[in-house]
């Protein structure tokens, strides 16, 4: 590809991006981030359960508990996830931004049990048969 042909396809994908997002309402700057910092060293972690099982969310929530207090509380369609420091192990958006991939982990692990559990329990029962002779 030319150098001309790769500025015109950015340029016509730039202006179809541009329009999709007049179209949707979408704007970058009117994205808000589902994380807060609160006082006392806290953050604030909104999560849409439109997105996320409550087994998903609450599968990320024990994953970080061995470093901080976690508390959960539901807030119409969502669930907000407060994280507060637990033996001196300081909360940070670094934190909270590792726990919000966790989510998406978590969730995709979810979805892949939902579609595939029954294969896994299949395989099992086939293991653990008795043997014939």
């Amino acid at each position: 590809m030319t150098r001309k042909m790769g500025h015109f396809l950015f340029a016509r994908f730039s202006l179809l991006l541009n329009t999709y997002n007049k179209v949707n309402n979408i704007f970058m700057e009117e994205l808000r981030f589902p994380i807060t910092k609160l006082a006392n060293e806290r953050f604030q972690v909104v999560v849409d359960m439109l997105l996320y099982a409550k087994e998903s969310v609450t599968s990320a929530c024990y994953k970080f508990t061995d470093r901080f207090y976690i508390h959960q509380q539901t807030d119409g369609g969502n669930v907000i996830v407060v994280f507060e420091s637990k033996d001196g192990n300081a909360v940070s958006d670094t934190i909270v931004k590792q726990f919000c991939n966790e989510l998406i982990d978590q969730q995709v692990r979810y979805n892949t049990n939902q579609q595939f559990g029954h294969i896994r329990d299949l395989i099992v029962e086939e293991a653990f048969k008795p043997v014939s002779k």
